[in-house]
């Protein structure tokens, strides 16, 4: 069965209309893309490269002219509307991080209202997937917004230890901090280990003020690497840190709901998010399934997601 290679949507070859239109602005786009990452990477000689996972995450940069498919820019100077991520070049199961993370942006969006960055699944001419996200840092007449990563807004020495995500969250406006905690419990469970400090930013509004920016840069890494289950720890007390080598904290429900309470966030409030992911698994993992992942890369991702409801529940 066909899916949208935006959305999901079944019995959908390429992208449904919505797609399109939230996309690439009601034009016509073939998921197979007419040019290889070799492309891109020749073009950018020069010009800085974006990393993510563990920092071996390639990004290159690609345009959409009016009239003319999706093309890797032209110079360093040239405005970008899309990030392109090709395959990760080692770790376990590389060929599936573009969809793994195209399907934990959509379960994000779709079944728990989280604000994202749009994206897409794509595949080079060559066949290889890519990811595809349309960046948001632009106005609607192609000026820059400001955006700051919160490594340089707490100035962090280092973005996975040297702060907490409560630091992140007293720092952030009271209507924002209902929606990180609705982001961290999504990670915590998306089993998501590379939320650091360059992966949550401000973004400037069309009024100025500077507010949470779309999620970017969600995937469930445990399918690629072992890894941690939040890249930071919630509380001040450091409690990951302050264990003994070897041993590690397992966070609970119980755990978020405090986070909530430190964040002066109403507890009828807290409790509404929390019920929202106690009662979507089912949602959860039926999207993994409709997605782009291969068998073994499904699998594992399903049982890592019922393996961290199971902490969370307790």
């Amino acid at each position: 069965m066909a899916q949208c290679n935006g959305c999901l949507k079944d019995n959908i070859k390429g992208f449904c209309s919505a797609c399109e239109r939230i996309l690439f602005d009601r034009s016509k786009v073939s998921p197979k893309l007419k040019f290889n990452w070799e492309d891109i990477s020749k073009r950018i000689d020069g010009h800085p490269m974006g990393f993510s996972i563990s920092g071996v995450q390639r990004k290159g940069f690609i345009g959409k002219p009016r009239g003319v498919d999706l093309i890797p820019i032209m110079s360093v100077d040239e405005k970008s509307q899309f990030i392109i991520k090709p395959m990760l070049s080692r770790f376990n199961l590389p060929d599936q991080s573009p969809a793994n993370e195209h399907v934990t942006m959509q379960i994000a969006k779709q079944v728990f209202g989280i604000k994202t960055a749009e994206c897409a699944f794509v595949n080079f001419e060559n066949g290889t997937p890519a990811y595809i996200t349309r960046r948001f840092d632009y106005n609607t007449d192609g000026e820059k917004l400001n955006q700051e990563d919160f490594a340089s807004v707490l100035k962090a020495v280092n973005k996975y230890k040297s702060k907490t995500y409560q630091d992140v969250g007293v720092w952030l406006s009271p209507l924002n901090r209902i929606d990180f905690l609705r982001i961290l419990i999504f990670n915590f469970i998306s089993g998501n280990g590379d939320v650091h400090l360059k992966n949550i930013s401000l973004l400037e509004t069309a009024d100025g003020d500077m507010m949470l920016s779309p999620s970017y840069d969600l995937m469930n890494t445990k399918i690629h690497l072992t890894d941690s289950l939040l890249a930071l720890n919630l509380f001040e007390e450091l409690e990951q840190t302050s264990l003994v080598l070897g041993k590690s904290y397992n966070y609970s429900r119980k755990d978020f709901i405090e986070f909530g309470k430190r964040l002066k966030v109403r507890e009828a409030i807290v409790l509404k998010i929390v019920d929202l992911f106690m009662n979507s698994e089912d949602k959860f993992i039926a999207m993994i399934d409709r997605s782009f992942l291969s068998k073994q890369a499904k699998l594992l991702y399903t049982n890592n997601i019922i393996e961290n409801y199971s902490l969370f529940r307790q």
